[in-house]
């Protein structure tokens, strides 16, 4: 078992030199309801709505683009809504509402799996988290009277809730993601909060000043709780897949034997060809730099020598005006970015290709940023890249056949 364990995770160790990574910082809001509370008896009721509204804070590293870690803390309010139903029924116009508030810090871990939906930028994703919860031990007390002398109602109501140190819950959440500008998320979902221990106990005791009878219930919490969340997430770093270098081969000497007179034959004989390699491509108007720094910020890799490019303004239309360069090559000259896709087809050489955004003003808005869309038949890869007027963003296609 433990060589098994071995080898899983130097095969994943080995997976993860050339595999993406992206360190994200980033916040959440939640919002719902208190649900899952015990009585001792039928006196006290949970009203409808009990809120639970909190804030939290978080780090994470994403792998492979399919799964993250995360840890974060966070501060969560919450407040108990409770009824007596005796008091109800006896005054038909009138209800006592007993009001159990408090606020806890929450510190947990997580794990996310996400799963793209198509060729898009959106993900569902699955988390599972351990929360630790911090309540100090602190206590509730509230002692009130009540009359009616209409009704003949005269009662003292007491009210004790006292909360554990800490507890921890288990909390499954499910929820759609999507990835805009640089690589940011903006994530929706629904979580429950399962208690794994008691967070606090409360006892409530109603005295009838005229009769001197009490009643008594008890309530018990978890402090389960179902919410929505609405996270944001900034990308800090991002290591993108990077390629596999080929192994060297072994070459036996008799492997490289060249037949020279074979070559000399071949080389007088125009129907064998030259003997030479492929003609290097020449291009009929060369990219000058002007002295701007070359930044590659994506690479990406393909199987296809022709593929499609759609390019488009990433942000708010503001003017942007680029040419686009492949290989030294002029592509796409002194267009003015739209928020409509223009679409065109290049053709690859084998290797690495190196595509240019060179950008000819910085618009309303600076730097200069285009999102592209490189399509090899049903595959797309989405990026963006960023220019200005001293440095080019550059993307790194590497085809192999």
């Amino acid at each position: 078992m433990k060589r098994v364990l071995f080898i899983f995770i130097l095969v994943l160790s080995q997976h993860s030199l050339y595999s993406q990574f992206e360190l994200y910082a980033g916040g959440e809001l939640i919002g719902g309801t208190m649900t899952g509370s015990q009585f001792n008896s039928d006196l006290l009721e949970q009203k409808n709505y009990s809120p639970v509204l909190g804030g939290q804070l978080n780090v994470s590293i994403r792998m492979f683009d399919v799964f993250a870690i995360e840890a974060g803390i966070g501060q969560h309010w919450n407040r108990v809504r409770l009824r007596d139903n005796d008091f109800e029924q006896q005054a038909e116009d009138f209800s006592i509402d007993i009001k159990n508030t408090n606020y806890y810090w929450n510190y947990y871990i997580a794990l996310s799996a996400f799963v793209k939906i198509k060729q898009t930028d959106t993900y569902f994703y699955g988390k599972f988290a351990l929360s630790f919860n911090n309540y100090g031990e602190s206590s509730v007390n509230d002692q009130s009277s009540f009359a009616i002398s209409s009704l003949s109602i005269d009662r003292t109501l007491d009210y004790t809730s006292n909360y554990r140190a800490t507890n921890y819950s288990l909390i499954p959440e499910v929820g759609i993601q999507h990835k805009f500008f640089k690589g940011n998320t903006l994530g929706l979902g629904i979580r429950y909060n399962i208690g794994q221990s008691t967070a606090f106990e409360s006892e409530y005791t109603a005295t009838d000043n005229i009769s001197g009878q009490s009643t008594t219930d008890g309530l018990t919490s978890k402090g389960n709780n179902l919410t929505f969340t609405l996270s944001y997430n900034i990308r800090l770093y991002h290591i993108p897949e990077r390629e596999k270098k080929p192994k060297k081969k072994k070459v036996k000497t008799d492997d490289i034997a060249i037949d020279v007179s074979k070559q000399d034959e071949d080389e007088d004989d125009p129907s064998t060809g030259s003997g030479t390699s492929e003609e290097p491509v020449v291009h009929k108007k060369k990219y000058e730099d002007e002295g701007r720094k070359m930044m590659v910020s994506e690479r990406i890799k393909v199987h296809s020598n022709k593929v499609k490019i759609l390019i488009w303004d990433h942000q708010t239309v503001d003017g942007d005006r680029v040419s686009l360069v492949l290989n030294d090559e002029w592509i796409l000259e002194n267009y003015t970015l739209k928020k409509e896709k223009y679409e065109m087809e290049v053709e690859l050489v084998e290797g690495v290709n190196t595509f240019v955004l060179h950008a000819l003003n910085l618009g309303k808005v600076s730097p200069n940023t285009a999102a592209f869309i490189v399509i090899e038949g049903d595959k797309e890869h989405r990026l963006t890249l960023q220019s200005n007027m001293k440095r080019s963003g550059i993307l790194e296609i590497n085809y192999k056949p």
